[in-house]
């Protein structure tokens, strides 16, 4: 019997969590469910319209100042993932990044890049 995961929320992370469980169990049924017309729509108009891809910040003692309300649960999830990871994430899958400010945005300037990697085009 194969395993079953609905994931609630057609954002990035919705995407993104999606994408990984099913690198890691293939046989998985994976449905997103997102109550909006439209998924992606914030990864769209983030960074306007560029998308700024996650934090250049590397480390973790530093990078979980900018999330006071969750810096102890994050300051263990980033040991397992990070800013770093996200980077080589979507360069492994062909989107050049650069870092502006502090910000990591695709090399096009464009947030198709980044939605076309979370739509497996």
């Amino acid at each position: 019997m194969s395993k079953k995961l609905v994931v609630i929320g057609g954002g990035a992370s919705g995407f993104f969590c999606a994408i990984r469980a099913a690198e890691m169990y293939p046989d998985a049924q994976i449905t997103i469910v997102e109550k909006q017309h439209k998924v992606l729509q914030k990864v769209k108009v983030s960074g306007g319209g560029r998308c700024n891809v996650t934090h250049a910040c590397f480390k973790i003692s530093e990078l979980v100042k900018n999330y006071p309300r969750g810096a102890s649960f994050l300051k263990k999830s980033f040991r397992h993932f990070q800013p770093q990871d996200v980077m080589e994430w979507f360069e492994s899958r062909g989107v050049s990044l650069k870092i502006e400010k502090m910000v990591v945005f695709p090399q096009s300037d464009s947030s198709q890049s980044i939605i076309d990697v979370l739509l497996l085009k």
